[in-house]
């Protein structure tokens, strides 16, 4: 049955009437490259372009001269020579200037190499030409874009075509990080229209093709229904949620991880539908002794990232980023023996691309935290986006202290405690967890691997067990008949627990994170396009600390969180003294 808001969809004509064009969408793929070269031509002067010496399975040169008069337009076009497949074209300049001449492939496997001749000279020996042409009809208004999936690379072309003859409009990087985008300016559906897409001659790379319909809204309805810039009509296609701006979960929008971003482009690295989880890391080096250095072992990135991959499907984007002044000691703000940790993040945390930093953990491998004294091996946020790895007390950590260490610290962040494995020599059998002391550096089960747990391996027996609570339960009055002492010692899920997006109800207790409301309005913070063109995202500002009554707000915010969830404070998690910070610290 349908329902009452189709009836007037329908009955009031809400929505104009429209070709039949729903979205589509092609997922990242490799395009093939055009030829696109620009040449000077005097009006009035007759020139024939040619191309030849095709190379190839089946090649099939179509060739399009082009000029901008304040807007492109088709001067002239060539498909089949003298019944042959390459192209060729004759007519006279209509004004002097500079012309472009495009060659593409006539279908999808049809490309190859080819040269270009005009007037009998040669141009461009050998060169590749491809693109791949995409039949379906769409409306005036609709959007069209490539974005690039391929990091610091692929530089691609669309064009519109009424015809395989007809050009109608084309784009280079009028969207995010100079990917193409464009707003169609008229409905074809007569049947021969068509898009193609390829790559800029030189360029490397893939990417995804979107086409999108117009977004509307009225009093009654959208087509937008979680407002993240991408129709209803099209989220399915891309195994996303029409109900939720970020349908993975992870902290980043839907839009950003499809259509990327100015700077560092979340469309290259992630995707929309797969969770991913980005941190960077720095470290303290010495000025004078190597030896107190503690840069992470060169494998540290791949190792973390093949852990998560595995275990939970789970792309983790590590980036090891650079040195920072060192200092024995570094504090959760200001201390007397060391620096602020503030002061470094400030300073070096993606200096030169501030758009991630709403989105990225900040790791840094230092010496000790807090104090001269401190043996800590490391102290993270909970629920949080900060961490410290401080090995000091390890003479030349090896890569099982680091990388267990870093990805015990890293699970603080994402929601994980210690599961009561605080007390020394006093650790759980079945918490199979790099969260448990007792498989931090050696790995789970002693296997080298830093994993966290599935929660598989139930109780051990009260009687038996050596964690802590269990010895204290086994010490008292009712021994372990106390109840709740049954289950003193015990397994929990943690991969299936995981929090990525540190930024939920802006609570990031350092501020970093965007938030849900500001995030949002962050993707609408639009500015025109540097050549005119339509417009685009704008990096966000450097971060900045928040005021300290601010900071304070935010973890009141979070310990009520967290205490709702059954975590108890003192043993779970901790509050600074002056209560800027929530944190987990470690043994």
């Amino acid at each position: 049955m349908r329902t009452l808001m189709e009836v007037l969809r329908a009955c009031l004509f809400l929505v104009p009437a429209l070709a039949w064009a729903g979205p589509h969408y092609v997922s990242s793929r490799d395009w093939g490259s055009f030829i696109w070269m620009s040449t000077y031509l005097e009006a009035g002067k007759s020139y024939t372009f040619e191309t030849r010496e095709l190379t190839g399975t089946t090649p099939d040169t179509v060739m399009h001269i082009l000029r901008d008069r304040n807007g492109w337009s088709q001067v002239a076009m060539g498909d089949d020579c003298q019944g042959n497949t390459r192209s060729c074209v004759t007519f006279t300049a209509p004004d002097t200037g500079y012309y472009q001449v495009w060659v593409r492939a006539y279908a999808e496997g049809r490309g190859g190499t080819a040269s270009v001749y005009r007037n009998d000279t040669l141009l461009l020996s050998n060169q590749p030409f491809g693109g791949v042409p995409l039949q379906f009809a769409w409306n005036a208004k609709d959007t069209f874009r490539a974005s690039s999936t391929t990091p610091n690379g692929g530089d691609h072309l669309v064009f519109l075509l009424r015809s395989n003859s007809e050009y109608l409009q084309h784009d280079d990087d009028s969207g995010p990080r100079s990917n193409p985008f464009i707003t169609a300016a008229s409905t074809q559906n007569a049947g021969a229209q068509r898009v193609v897409v390829g790559r800029y001659p030189g360029s490397s790379g893939t990417a995804t093709f979107i086409h999108d319909e117009e977004l509307w809204s009225t009093i009654f309805d959208d087509n937008d229904g979680d407002e993240d810039g991408l129709s209803d009509s099209l989220e399915p296609l891309l195994n996303l949620s029409p109900n939720n701006d970020d349908s993975d979960g992870d902290g980043i929008s839907d839009t950003l991880e499809t259509f990327g971003n100015d700077g560092f482009s979340f469309a290259e690295w992630g995707s929309p539908s797969v969770r991913d989880l980005y941190v960077e890391v720095d470290w303290m080096a010495h000025p004078t002794n190597p030896y107190l250095t503690r840069q992470p072992y060169p494998e540290l990135a791949a190792d973390a990232t093949s852990v998560f991959a595995r275990d939970a499907g789970l792309r983790l984007h590590v980036f090891v980023d650079g040195a920072v002044p060192w200092s024995e000691v570094v504090c959760y703000g200001a201390c007397p023996d060391g620096v602020n940790f503030y002061s470094i993040k400030q300073a070096s945390f993606s200096s030169s691309n501030p758009e991630r930093r709403p989105y990225f953990h900040y790791a840094l491998f230092a010496y000790r935290h807090t104090s001269l004294t401190g043996c800590s091996s490391g102290k993270a946020e909970l629920l949080g986006n900060d961490v410290i790895v401080s090995l000091g007390c390890w003479s030349s950590p090896s890569a099982y202290e680091q990388r267990g260490t870093f990805i015990h610290e890293l699970g603080h962040n994402l929601n994980l405690d210690h599961n009561g494995n605080d007390v020394s020599g006093q650790f759980s059998v079945v918490h199979n967890s790099v969260m448990n002391y007792r498989y931090q550096f050696p790995g789970v089960s002693n296997s080298g691997w830093h994993s966290y747990s599935y929660g598989v391996n139930g109780c051990e027996s009260c009687g038996t067990s050596p964690k802590a609570r269990c010895v204290t339960c086994r010490s008292g009055f009712l021994g372990c008949n106390l109840p709740g002492c049954g289950s003193c010692d015990c397994d929990v899920g943690e991969w299936g627990s995981l929090v990525l997006d540190f930024s939920d109800d802006e609570d990031a207790s350092d501020g970093s994170g965007p938030g849900r409301s500001q995030a949002r309005s962050a993707l609408a913070n639009l500015l025109p396009d540097d050549k005119g063109g339509p417009a685009r995202f704008v990096p966000r500002v450097p971060h900045e600390e928040p005021p300290v009554e601010k900071r304070r707000e935010a973890v009141r915010r979070q310990r009520e969180r967290l205490l709702s969830r059954g975590r108890v404070e003192g043993r779970d998690f901790q509050v600074s003294a002056d209560g800027t910070m929530l944190y987990a610290e470690c043994l």
